[in-house]
């Protein structure tokens, strides 16, 4: 005969309710993201593995040319190559701290610490949208 709610003690139930939880994410611990490996043409400055770094952090690029292009003041275009260019000369330190702040920011899940999120526009804010841990969270959109 099964036991009642009440015969149980509260570290059983603690135990019960701690083997029901799905395993903490490790995937951000693994994440790497590639560092900006830039050129400079005239006075240009070219992120040649945008396309690369687009492609980790699992957004559009026009999401993240517009981040640049706002967080740095400059006009910002991808070419044909899929590279980005930004209108003035960046240094690489900057550009790798910018990124960084996008990861933290718009990647990297506040809940779980996940970097398996999508990022959603509704009118004027985004929502990071968490696929491991289901937590969403609204952002200021840029």
């Amino acid at each position: 005969m099964a036991k009642k709610v009440r015969e149980y003690s509260y570290e059983e139930l603690l135990e019960r309710a701690y083997s029901k939880l799905p395993a903490k994410a490790t995937a951000a611990k693994s994440f790497k993201v590639p560092r900006p490996e830039i050129m400079f043409v005239g006075g240009k400055t070219i992120i040649l593995n945008f396309k690369e770094i687009v492609e980790v952090l699992n957004r559009d690029s026009s999401i993240l040319q517009k981040y640049f292009g706002k967080e740095l003041g400059a006009a910002a275009f991808i070419n044909e190559s899929g590279q980005l260019v930004l209108q003035g000369r960046f240094n690489v330190h900057i550009l790798s701290k910018l990124l960084d702040i996008f990861v933290q920011r718009y990647v990297i899940c506040p809940t779980c610490g996940s970097k398996d999120t999508k990022l959603i526009k509704k009118g004027r804010v985004f929502v990071l949208k968490c696929m491991a841990c289901g937590a969403e969270t609204t952002l200021e959109a840029f």
